[in-house]
């Protein structure tokens, strides 16, 4: 399994970290896209990573999921690129995954990829979210599209992506390996 996790400026640590961890721990190749044009990227908190790749130069074919994390500036930036919109939209007619956490559901919701299915998102963006059903689960899971609150809910986000697609024994030898509640 192949996971492009899309990188702006201003992403929300936690919603990158535990993810990026979990999924690697358990086996599946996590790419990192910077949506810039620099592989220098900086979080909401200062925490600044070095991507893989600049999504311009990816190979969109080679990758089964797509994640957006949160982020208010992370987000914003995320929302505003053409290039992450076509990416998702490609995924979703392609019957990808795609994986979005805190206010990353807007990024979806704005593509029109969520108004025939449920979803979450960071509490006081629902306002904003275009979908079929709202709710308040931590974690959401309509077909192929997983959302979720925000950083506190970081961990079952990742391994509810994980049991998805690498399946719940897997998951679970994760949940021991790190003494997850």
């Amino acid at each position: 399994m192949q996971i492009l996790f899309l990188m702006a400026d201003g992403f929300e640590e936690t919603e990158f970290v535990t993810p990026f961890d979990y999924w690697q721990r358990g086996g599946l190749n996590v790419t990192l896209a910077s949506i810039s044009d620099s592989l220098s990227v900086k979080g909401k908190l200062g925490l600044r990573i070095q991507a893989d790749i600049l999504l311009k130069d990816a190979d969109l074919a080679q990758f089964d999921a797509v994640t957006l994390p949160g982020g208010g500036l992370g987000v914003k930036n995320l929302a505003a690129s053409d290039a992450v919109e076509a990416t998702i939209k490609q995924f979703d007619a392609q019957g990808k995954w795609l994986f979005a956490i805190c206010a990353a559901p807007l990024v979806l919701s704005k593509a029109g990829l969520l108004k025939d299915r449920k979803c979450t998102c960071f509490p006081g963006c629902e306002g904003d979210l275009v979908c079929k059903q709202f709710l308040t689960d931590r974690v959401v899971v309509d077909g192929k599209v997983i959302t979720s609150r925000g950083a506190g809910s970081a961990e079952e986000f990742a391994f509810e992506c994980l049991a998805q697609v690498a399946g719940r024994e897997i998951c679970e030898k994760i949940r021991e390996q790190v003494v997850a509640r």
